[in-house]
C-alpha cells in the first residue's frame, strides 16, 4: 500500500496490486473492488485495459435497457439487480428465471448494458451441450447484431470475438493447448470480463470449477432451478444466501400473474405393469403362454416375477407403449384443426425404449411414413440436425423421442405435448423437463379437449405414467444424485489413508512397511506425473510441489490426507484401462480402511467379493480361474475372514484384479426382452397439479422489494444507521416479517434462525456515514500508522458492504490477512478497541435498547 500510494503520488496515477508468495496470487485494484485471489499475476495488455476502465466506467444506472433486446418488467428487473450488485462490488450474481421467460434475452441485454457502461470488453457463454451453446449464439447474434461472436466448437470462427461461446471441456482443453503466435495461452486469466453461466443448475461445481479459479471474471449464473445439495449448492457457488438469488422470478408468476407462460395440464395414468411390475400367476392363459416364450430360458427357466423397475429398461412390452402411444395420438393437443398431433416430446428411459417406442408407432402408424416422429439420443451421429428440424415449425418430425437431449435447455414453443414414460426423480430434472413446454406461441392454431379450438398456446398436456407427479406430490424435493468421484480419484484417496494408517504402532512389521513403501511409491509416482502445464494442476501447484517428494510422505497428518483427497486426487488419473479390475482395487482398499479403522462399512464390502468369489468359482473352467482357484476358494472361508489379515487381504486384491473382467458377460449384460401382454389401467386422473417447486416470492417480492421501498421505515433507517432499535421497532419488523409479508413457517423455512435485524443489514447494508462514524474515534488517533489506518478502512468497507461482520475470526481471513496480519498491526489494546466496535455494530442490530 506505501509503494502503491508512493507511485500514486509521484506519476498521478493509482497502480494496481498484486501480492503473491509463489502459489498463491492476490489483485487488489482498491478503486474498483476488495482485494481477491487470482490464477496468476494478468498480462500488460490485461492491466492496460483494466486502468482504461477506471475512466470508461459509467454510472450503469444511467444506461438505457434496449427495449428491442428486454422490454419485459422482470427481465429489466433481473439487470438492475445485477449492475446494482456489481456497483455494491459483488462480482458472482445468480438469476433465477423460469423456463421460458427469456434467461438468454436477458442475459444478452445485460452483456449490452455492461458494454455500454464500461464494465465489460469480452464474455464468455458456458452452457454444458452443444446444442445448448448453438442456440445460445443464434440468440445472441440476432439480439446483440453488431457484437462479433465466436462458437469454439466449430473452430471455423474468429477466436478474438467479443463473445465467445463454449462447453466446459472445451473451454478447459483451449486453456490448456491454445497458444498465441508467441506462446501465451490464447486465453489469458483477465481476457473475459463477464462470464454467464448457463443452466448454472449443472457442471459447474466440481469438474470444471477449475475455469472459474482460472479466469478473473464477473460470473452470472442463469437457472430455473438452482440445487440446494450439500455438495454441490447453486447458492454456496456464487456466495449468496440459501435461497436469495440476486434476482428470482417464478413459474407461478409467469403463469398466473403476468400471462407470459402457460399452464401445464397433467394427465396421470398407472398402468399393472409399470406400477407393479408382471406376475406370471396373475396373467390370463393366453398371456402366459406368451410370457413363457419370451421369458424362459433355453432349459426352460423362467422369472415368476418381473419387477416394475425393470419395465422400459430391459423389459419392453408392446401393449404398454401402444396404450401410451394412443392416448397421445387421440387425447394430445392437436393443430390444423384437429388432424394432427401438435409438436410432443416422448421422454424415453434409454436408447433401445426410445428406439422400441418408434417402431410401434411406426407399426400403428404406417400411413405417417417413418418421419413423423424420431429419435434424438446422444448416441445418434445426426442428433443435432433432428433437433434443428424438430425447432421447424408446421414440418417434420412432429414427435421428438428424447433420451435425455431435450431434458433441458432447447426451446421449442410449438410443444404442446410432453409424454413423461420414464421415473424422474431429481427436482430440478423433473421440472426443467416440465419447462419444455411452458413457452407462449402466438398465432397458431391449437385444439384440444378444453377449449375445443382457438388461436394462442393456452396450456400443454403432460401425460404421465411412471407416478412422477405422484411422486414430487410426496417427496417435494427428490433425490439429486450426487457427485461421483473417478475410480483414480477414490483409489488414491484410500491409498492415501491406508499410508496414514499403516504410521501406527500396530504395523511396523517389516512386511507392512515394506507394503506401504509400495503405496507410497504408486502415489509418489501419479502425482509425479502431473502435468504442471495444466491449468487445473497449476492452480493445486503447492499442494502438488509438497507431494511430489519423498520425504512428504514419512508422516502423513490428518490435514495432508485432507489436502492430497480434496486438492491432489482429483487431477490424478490412472494408465489401467480395465476398469472392473480398478473397482476391484477400490473395493479392497475399502475393505482393508473399514478392517483397520472399525468402520460399519467393512460387512457391506465384504458381502460384495463374496459375490465376486461367488461369480468366479462359477466360470472355473476358463484357465486364469482355474489356476487362481484354491485362493477364490480360501476367500470364501470363515478362517480368511476371521483372521482379519489385512496383508491377506492385499494378496487378494493383487492376485484377483486382472480375473474381475471374466465375471462380466460380454454384452451389455441382461437382454432385452421384447413382449405383448394385455397391461390393465389401474387408475388415471387429470388436472392435479403440484404446489410450486420453488419459492422466492418472500425474498424477491416481498422481503427485498419491501426494505428496497421502505429505507425510510424507522426500524429500517435505523439499522442503516447503526442505531440500536427500541422495542416498539422490534414488534412493527415482526408483524412486517411474520404477518404481513407472510407467516413464521415462511421466514423460518426462507431465513432459518437470523434475527430480523442482520437480514435487513444484509440487504440494506449500513450507510458509509454510518460505519465511517463508527470508527471515527479510532480512525482519528493521531498515533496510528498508515498501514494502520488503511486497515481500519478496510473494516468499514467490510460493514458498510455486507452490514456487519459476523464473527470476529473474519478478521484473519481474506481481505484482511493481507499486507500484515491484525494481530502484527495492533496491540492488545487497540485489538480490543476494534473487536468491541466490531460487536457494537453487529449488536446494534440484534439488541433491542431498554
Amino acid at each position: 500500500m506505501l509503494y502503491a500510494k508512493s507511485l500514486e503520488e509521484r506519476y498521478g496515477r493509482r497502480p494496481m496490486m498484486f501480492t503473491t508468495n509463489g502459489f498463491e496470487t492476490y489483485f487488489w485494484d482498491d478503486e474498483s473492488y476488495p482485494q481477491r485471489k487470482v490464477s496468476s499475476i494478468f498480462s500488460k495488455n490485461d492491466l492496460q485495459k483494466l486502468m482504461n476502465r477506471r475512466q470508461e466506467r459509467k454510472d450503469l444506472s444511467t444506461i438505457r435497457i434496449d427495449d428491442k433486446i428486454t422490454d419485459r418488467y422482470y427481465q429489466k428487473e433481473a439487470i438492475r439487480a445485477v449492475c446494482d450488485s456489481l456497483v455494491q462490488g459483488h462480482r458472482k450474481n445468480l438469476l433465477v428465471m423460469a423456463t421460458g421467460t427469456g434467461k438468454t434475452r436477458t442475459a444478452s441485454s445485460l452483456t449490452d448494458v455492461l458494454s455500454r457502461g464500461g464494465y465489460v470488453t469480452n464474455v464468455l457463454f458456458l452452457a454444458d451441450r452443444t446444442a445448448l451453446v448453438k442456440q445460445a449464439k443464434d440468440d445472441f447474434k440476432n439480439y446483440l447484431p453488431d457484437m462479433s461472436l465466436c462458437n469454439l466448437l466449430s473452430n471455423k470462427e474468429d477466436k478474438n470475438a467479443r463473445i465467445i461461446f463454449s462447453t466446459y471441456p472445451t473451454m478447459l482443453n483451449v486453456i490448456d493447448s491454445e497458444k498465441t503466435e508467441d506462446g501465451q495461452r490464447l486465453f489469458s486469466p483477465s481476457h473475459f470480463d463477464l462470464i454467464i453461466v448457463d443452466e448454472a443448475h449443472r457442471s459447474i461445481f466440481k469438474k470444471y470449477r477449475t475455469i472459474f479459479e482460472y479466469f478473473d471474471s464477473i460470473v452470472v449464473g442463469l437457472t430455473a432451478t438452482p440445487k440446494t445439495d450439500v455438495d454441490r449448492n447453486t447458492y454456496d457457488f456464487f456466495e449468496m444466501e440459501h435461497g436469495v438469488p440476486t434476482y428470482a422470478y417464478d413459474y407461478e408468476t409467469a403463469v398466473n400473474h403476468d400471462y407470459v407462460l402457460v399452464p401445464y395440464f397433467n394427465i396421470e395414468t398407472s398402468t399393472k405393469f409399470l406400477e407393479e411390475g408382471i406376475s406370471y400367476e396373475e396373467l390370463d392363459e393366453k398371456d402366459k403362454e406368451r410370457y413363457e416364450d419370451d421369458f424362459g430360458d433355453d432349459e426352460g427357466n423362467m422369472p415368476e416375477f418381473v419387477p416394475s423397475p425393470t419395465m422400459n429398461k430391459f423389459v419392453f412390452n408392446e401393449k404398454t407403449v401402444d396404450l401410451v402411444l394412443q392416448d397421445l395420438m387421440e387425447n394430445g393437443i392437436k393443430v390444423e384443426g384437429g388432424d394432427r398431433i401438435g409438436k410432443t416430446i416422448i421422454f424415453a428411459q434409454n436408447k433401445t425404449h426410445a428406439e422400441f417406442i418408434l417402431e410401434r408407432f411406426n407399426k400403428l402408424y404406417p400411413k405417417l411414413k417413418g418421419g413423423f416422429a424420431k429419435r434424438i439420443t446422444c448416441e445418434d451421429t445426426y442428433a443435432q440436425s433432428v433437433i434443428d428440424e424438430f425447432k421447424i415449425a408446421n414440418k417434420p418430425p412432429y414427435i421428438a423421442v428424447s433420451v435425455d437431449m431435450m431434458d433441458t435447455g432447447i426451446d421449442v414453443p410449438e410443444v404442446v405435448n410432453l409424454v413423461f414414460f420414464k421415473k424422474v426423480r431429481s427436482k430440478t430434472k423433473f421440472w426443467q423437463m416440465i419447462g419444455r413446454g411452458t413457452r407462449l406461441c402466438k398465432d397458431q392454431t391449437f385444439v384440444d379437449r378444453q377449449d375445443g379450438e382457438y388461436t394462442d398456446k393456452k396450456r400443454f398436456y403432460i401425460f404421465d405414467y411412471c407416478g412422477n407427479f405422484e411422486y414430487f406430490r410426496e417427496n417435494k424435493e427428490g433425490i439429486e444424485v450426487k457427485d461421483t468421484e473417478s475410480l483414480s480419484e477414490k483409489s488414491f484417496s484410500k491409498r492415501v489413508r491406508l499410508i496414514q494408517n499403516l504410521q501406527s504402532s500396530d504395523f511396523l512389521g517389516t512386511e507392512y512397511q515394506n507394503w506401504r513403501s509400495e503405496l507410497v511409491s504408486t502415489v509418489l509416482q501419479q502425482v509425479q506425473s502431473l502435468n504442471k502445464e495444466l491449468v487445473a494442476v497449476h492452480m493445486q501447484l503447492r499442494h502438488v510441489e509438497k507431494f511430489e517428494k519423498q520425504e512428504a510422505f514419512t508422516c502423513i497428518s490428518e490435514q495432508d490426507y485432507h489436502d492430497l483427497s480434496r486438492h491432489v486426487a482429483p487431477l490424478v488419473t490412472m494408465d489401467d484401462k480395465d476398469e472392473y479390475a480398478k473397482r476391484f482395487d477400490n473395493l479392497m482398499y475399502g475393505l482393508m480402511i473399514a478392517q483397520m479403522e472399525m468402520l460399519p462399512g467393512f460387512k457391506k464390502a465384504k458381502n460384495q467379493v463374496y459375490t465376486l468369489m461367488g461369480a468366479l468359482e462359477q466360470k472355473a473352467i476358463i484357465p486364469k480361474i482355474k489356476e487362481k482357484l484354491s485362493l477364490i476358494q480360501t476367500v470364501t472361508t470363515d478362517e480368511f475372514w476371521a483372521s482379519g489379515d489385512i496383508l491377506l487381504f492385499e494378496k487378494i486384491r493383487e492376485e484377483l484384479r486382472d480375473l474381475i473382467k471374466l465375471t462380466v458377460d460380454e454384452g451389455t449384460g441382461k437382454r432385452p426382452i421384447m413382449t405383448s401382454l394385455a397391461d390393465p389401467i389401474l387408475s388415471r386422473k387429470e388436472g392435479d397439479i403440484l404446489d410450486a417447486a420453488y419459492d422466492f416470492e418472500d425474498y424477491r417480492l416481498k422481503v427485498n422489494r419491501y426494505i428496497e421501498q421502505h429505507k425510510d421505515h424507522i426500524a429500517i433507517w435505523k439499522l442503516r444507521n447503526n442505531v440500536k432499535l427500541e422495542s416498539g421497532d422490534y414488534q412493527a419488523l415482526e408483524s412486517i416479517f411474520t404477518k404481513e409479508l407472510g407467516d413464521e413457517e415462511d421466514y423460518k423455512r426462507e431465513f432459518g434462525d437470523t434475527p430480523f435485524g442482520l437480514l435487513i443489514r444484509k440487504i440494506a447494508k449500513l450507510e458509509h456515514e454510518a460505519a465511517m462514524k463508527a470508527f471515527s474515534k479510532f480512525i482519528n488517533d493521531e498515533s496510528l500508522n498508515q498501514q494502520q489506518i488503511v486497515f481500519v478502512k478496510k473494516i468499514v468497507d467490510y460493514v458498510e458492504q455486507n452490514g456487519y461482520i459476523e464473527n470476529i475470526t473474519e478478521l484473519m481471513k481474506p481481505p484482511f490477512d493481507k499486507p500484515m496480519s491484525f494481530v502484527k498491526l495492533f496491540d492488545s489494546k487497540r485489538q480490543a478497541e476494534i473487536v468491541k466496535l466490531v460487536n457494537e455494530i453487529k449488536e446494534n442490530a440484534v439488541e433491542v435498547a431498554g
